[in-house]
């Protein structure tokens, strides 16, 4: 019979540690994250994020009302969605300066009759609420988040704030000038 000795405890709480931290932060919980959606109309969805799309995540997005303003909230998963290097799609990360990852799905027609931008949820949040220009969510550790969109002279831009810095910054270019930019 082995003896225990206090060398083993030692070992044993740093290789717990050391795989703690060698684990990618959305294996046990899916961190949640904002992205943008565009809907052409014709069946098809565009995802904009700035980092990749978490295996198992729920993709939570913005769709047109009868009013014409954004609603809340359609939902794909994660697997619907497949990487388009070869998008035609105008977009940049404002706060990395990387180029964003594009995705793309196929949605029901009915979803979306006309082109519409607005805001996703991606990954595992909690009570995902739509806003006037945006979206608001509890994400996977129950701090709650919004993001919001603005439309510029060529594009649509989504924002979230943590304090006074951009946590999260995308815009997406929708080819012509737009009549009523709305951006501060």
């Amino acid at each position: 019979m082995r003896t225990f000795e206090p060398s083993d405890l030692v070992r044993h709480v740093v290789l717990a540690v050391c795989l703690v931290l060698t684990l990618p932060a959305h294996s046990t919980a899916h961190s949640a994250a904002f992205g943008l959606m565009k809907l052409d109309g014709a069946g098809h969805a565009t995802l904009v994020m700035g980092q990749p799309l978490p295996s198992g995540a729920k993709v939570e997005f913005q769709f047109e009302g009868p009013n014409g303003r954004a609603v809340c909230c359609k939902r794909l998963r994660a697997e619907d969605f497949q990487l388009d290097a070869s998008a035609a799609v105008l977009a940049t990360d404002e706060v990395t300066g990387e180029a964003p990852r594009v995705y793309a799905a196929r949605i029901p027609k009915l979803w979306a009759v006309s082109p519409f931008i607005g805001a996703a949820v991606i990954g595992q949040p909690t009570r995902v609420r739509s806003r006037s220009s945006g979206l608001a969510m509890r994400d996977g550790q129950g701090v709650r988040r919004s993001a919001s969109t603005c439309v510029s002279h060529e594009g649509v831009h989504l924002i979230e704030r943590d304090g006074g810095s951009e946590r999260t910054h995308l815009y997406l270019s929708v080819g012509y000038e737009l009549a009523q930019p709305d951006c501060p």
